[in-house]
């Protein structure tokens, strides 16, 4: 093989025919642990990544990034054809995996297809069919960088860097793109709803599939929104009232209706002055979306060739005409739009558990995310954190005194539905198990205690009567609410390593959730579930 000098980020385990991809750190200490995790296994320059289907192997360095390299063969000279090599090289892999798995999670049976180019080259798009659903196309990439007019948007899926329909956004409202974050030597699946205020992105968990396509919330709460709606231009008839109303009552309505009236002429004349100036694209779009919600009633034939006017403009300069394209959030706003997200989960959370305060560190970096988000907020995010800012200070409660010896039961809030029992195991509520399990693991951690499977099942109804794969399901759902005490960690530190069988060793289920997770563990897993344990333990001993 001819000296390859590309940084190979990414390849396949166990053959050059596999199907399952793994992202190699490019720092050298993370690369030790990934070495000691995959110990005995190969990694080859895969053919479903575009390869040439041999073997590579990994090169460390504490100068530069470390990266895969094709193992030398003196037998063979020809240097390898794949243009992809980076850490996103592999992501069209990851979404087959993750959709499928998503799907299977839905009880819709599916398969997946790479397709191929002419010459046998990856294309970019992976075509999925469900049973009993139109088939969903995910294009992550094409020659020209854009999707042909007049596809389906319903079931169409854009990666991150593909150029949209322009008429697709205006007709449909949105359009869906799906991406791949890091999540530990791997990549984890996220979808996207892109609509004139920006992207907003939900991991799979949050999605739906339904006879209507690929739904989101952001999806949800569009076509709530258009449906609530009454159509542009069409004014409801005004019935006289038989009866005199009382003078307090006709003042009201008319100050009522001079203030509508003003705040509707502010907005058209904004809208008016964005067009005629020839202002930004996030200009424009802002005054075209507060006008459209102004003249949801009816609207006049001025207001109607004025909302025209400023579509066409829109639509020229989202193609690039005379301006250029409206850019996606960067880097730091994606992640302070994270923040925000996770923030106002977690106070949504401490409010469903009765706790109406906020904490001092809560409220500042809520200020901090929300100014870095800027624009790109929703309205609805914008609502809940100005009700945040309005909410008083003061120390969260803890929920559980770790002082207290180990309950026999853990405590439901009355709020969470009843989890199912044997009959009806078949309509379960996930969240609600996910969250009664967190709430036991969380005790025995405070006590530097582990938890038996058989145990775990006495203080959680409903868990013991469910099959196997859905026991998975609802134990993924587990996340720890207490942080890590240092630098980020190397892997995912899981809550359910704390389950163990009856000898007080790794439960036989914790594998498979770490391997769901990005977490493979070696051969010999006793000493990396124990490393896992006291990092739990670590993060809950009290401070």
């Amino acid at each position: 093989m001819a000296l390859d000098r590309r940084r190979v980020q990414t390849a396949v385990i166990g053959h050059a025919e596999s199907e399952d991809p793994v992202v190699l750190p490019m720092e050298a200490i993370e690369l030790d642990n990934f070495r000691e995790r995959h110990t005995g296994q190969s990694y080859w320059c895969g053919v479903w990544l575009g390869g040439c289907g041999h073997q590579l192997t990994t090169k460390l360095y504490t100068d530069r990034a470390c990266h895969f390299a094709h193992v030398p063969d003196p037998e063979d000279t020809s240097a390898c054809g794949r243009q992809a090599a980076g850490v996103a090289s592999a992501d069209h892999l990851y979404i087959k995996h993750g959709v499928l798995e998503w799907l299977a999670e839905q009880d819709i049976a599916a398969t997946a297809t790479v397709a191929r180019d002419a010459d046998g080259s990856i294309s970019g798009e992976v075509l999925f069919t469900p049973q009993g659903h139109e088939d969903l196309t995910v294009v992550l990439a094409s020659a020209s960088g854009s999707v042909l007019a007049g596809a389906d948007a319903s079931q169409l899926v854009l990666g991150p860097g593909m150029t949209h329909d322009p008429h697709v956004l205006v007709e449909q409202g949105y359009v869906n793109r799906i991406q791949c974050v890091p999540d530990g030597t791997g990549r984890r699946v996220q979808v996207g709803t892109q609509r004139r205020d920006g992207t907003r992105w939900f991991d799979l968990s949050e999605c739906a599939l339904t006879p209507t396509g690929l739904s989101t919330p952001a999806v949800e709460e569009i076509r709530h929104l258009r449906t609530s709606r009454r159509p542009i231009g069409v004014r409801p008839p005004r019935t006289a009232s038989t009866t005199a109303r009382p003078l307090t009552a006709a003042v009201d309505v008319v100050a009522h209706d001079m203030q509508t009236s003003q705040d509707r002429t502010a907005v058209m004349a904004a809208l008016d002055d964005a067009v005629a100036a020839g202002h930004s694209v996030t200009e424009i779009r802002r005054w075209l979306n507060r006008a459209e919600v102004a003249l949801h009633g009816g609207a006049t034939a001025q207001e109607n060739d004025l909302m025209r006017r400023a579509g066409d403009l829109l639509l020229r300069l989202e193609r690039g005409v005379g301006a250029p394209t409206p850019r996606e959030p960067n880097l730091l706003e994606r992640k302070a739009l994270k923040t925000v997200e996770r923030l106002l989960r977690e106070l949504d959370l401490q409010k469903d558990r009765g706790i109406q305060t906020i904490t001092p560190r809560q409220r500042r970096q809520l200020e901090q995310a929300s100014e870095q988000a800027g624009a790109w907020l929703t309205d609805q995010q914008r609502s809940k954190i100005a009700s945040v800012q309005q909410a008083r200070s003061g120390p969260v409660a803890v929920p559980q005194n770790p002082q207290n010896p180990p309950r026999k039961s853990a405590p439901v809030p009355t709020s969470r539905k009843p989890a199912p029992g044997p009959a009806d195991a078949g309509n379960f509520d996930p969240a609600g198990l996910a969250d009664a399990v967190r709430d036991v693991l969380e005790h025995a951690a405070r006590l530097g205690k582990t938890v038996t499977f058989s145990s775990l099942c006495a203080q959680v109804k409903g868990l013991a009567e469910l099959p196997e794969p859905q026991q998975v399901y609802v134990l993924r759902r587990v996340t720890p609410t207490a942080a890590s005490r240092g630098p980020r960690p190397q892997r995912p530190a899981l809550l359910t390593a704390l389950i163990t069988n009856e000898e007080g060793t790794m439960h036989p289920l914790y594998r498979r959730l770490a391997d769901l997770a990005g977490h493979h563990l070696p051969k010999q897993p006793h000493s990396a579930w124990a490393d896992t344990v006291n990092v739990i333990h670590d993060r809950y001993r009290r401070r």
